[in-house]
């Protein structure tokens, strides 16, 4: 795989001409700007997130694009939020091409950002050493460009992949119970999802709780008399917690309860949302309380608390709802086109 990714890369750049140090220069300056404007619309968006109804709004739609949420990360799902509002499923120039779809010409790309790994070099240009003498390893990010399906059409011949259910995700009343029947095989999946992290479930009282994790012996319990509906959603809630690992130090729970059930009832109402089942969001009224006092901490809290929410999601959903278009190379959370700068269309 190594040798194939070294052969396209000798590939691509063959014939092209070698940039002057001045050239290169102004290469790296444009794209550190274009870098901190990124990382600007970023900030702006994502204060937009820290309430509860700018929180639950972004909840509905990553569960309706359930596809973006699984293929990128956090920050760049908030990015082609704020560039492409109906955006519904991203990827780059070339895997497009790879699926029989053609950027149409013209289309201006979704710009986000990338890590690249890299190793730093000294002014002779020899790799830098860190203190045991292995080479220095960095992780860089630049801006690259993505394209939503509604850029695309339909190569010659070529068959459409299969489209996501669009699906109209409706945002409960926040603290209600859920009501009426959960999915089938919900519960048990969410069940078989707790075993693997090595927790139990069992049913019983719970009051005055809803449900809880306990760490101590490694169970969930979830209360009684509630509609098949709710204990799901419930059930879905604890599972968030655990995922999250905030069952593991129930003091610093308790000093971060505002943040950590935030990122549960996320986890829950997305888990819930792609099954097709309402989750109430009781918890998002806390935002404001921890998540900063200036626009800059907020989103570097919201992005964090985001990411975490992300990946315990996505964690979840490989037991309720198992997803085949996943990148088996990497499994970086930016499934994203390497090459996707190099596209005759407008970036």
């Amino acid at each position: 795989m190594a040798t194939s990714t070294r052969r396209r890369s000798a590939a691509s750049t063959k014939g092209k001409k070698k940039l002057t140090p001045e050239q290169r220069a102004e290469f790296a300056e444009k794209r550190k700007a274009e870098v901190q404007g990124l990382q600007e619309q970023l900030t702006a968006a994502v204060v937009e997130f820290a309430s509860s109804e700018g929180w639950a709004a972004l909840l509905k739609k990553m569960a309706q694009r359930s596809r973006i949420m699984r293929k990128y990360s956090f920050r760049n799902s908030a990015l082609i939020f704020a560039q492409c509002p109906h955006a519904t499923d991203v990827r780059g120039y070339n895997e497009w091409k790879g699926r029989g779809r053609q950027v149409r010409k013209g289309e201006r790309g979704i710009r986000i950002l990338a890590p690249n790994t890299v190793t730093p070099r000294d002014e002779n240009g020899e790799p830098q050493k860190d203190e045991h003498g292995n080479e220095k390893r960095i992780t860089i990010f630049k801006p690259i460009s993505v394209f939503d399906v509604s850029q695309t059409e339909r190569a010659e011949g070529a068959q459409d992949p299969e489209a996501e259910p669009a699906g109209d995700v409706t945002l409960p009343e926040i603290g209600a119970k859920v009501q009426g029947t959960a999915p089938a095989e919900f519960m048990d999946r969410l069940t078989r999802c707790l075993k693997s992290l090595g927790y139990t479930v069992e049913r019983g009282d719970t009051a005055p709780a809803d449900g809880y994790a306990d760490p101590a012996t490694r169970t969930v319990r979830i209360g009684l008399g509630f509609p098949e509906a709710h204990a799901a959603a419930v059930l879905a809630h604890e599972a968030g917690h655990v995922q999250l690992d905030h069952t593991a130090d129930m003091a610093e729970y308790r000093q971060h309860r505002g943040r950590m059930e935030t990122e549960a009832e996320s986890v829950a109402f997305i888990v819930c949302a792609v099954a097709g089942l309402d989750s109430s969001v009781s918890s998002l009224s806390y935002i404001a309380g921890w998540a900063g006092k200036t626009p800059e901490k907020v989103q570097e809290t919201m992005v964090e608390v985001g990411q975490r929410v992300v990946e315990a999601a996505r964690a979840i959903l490989a037991f309720t709802d198992p997803d085949e278009d996943r990148d088996e190379e990497t499994g970086a959370p930016e499934a994203v086109d390497s090459e996707a700068e190099a596209v005759p269309v407008a970036a």
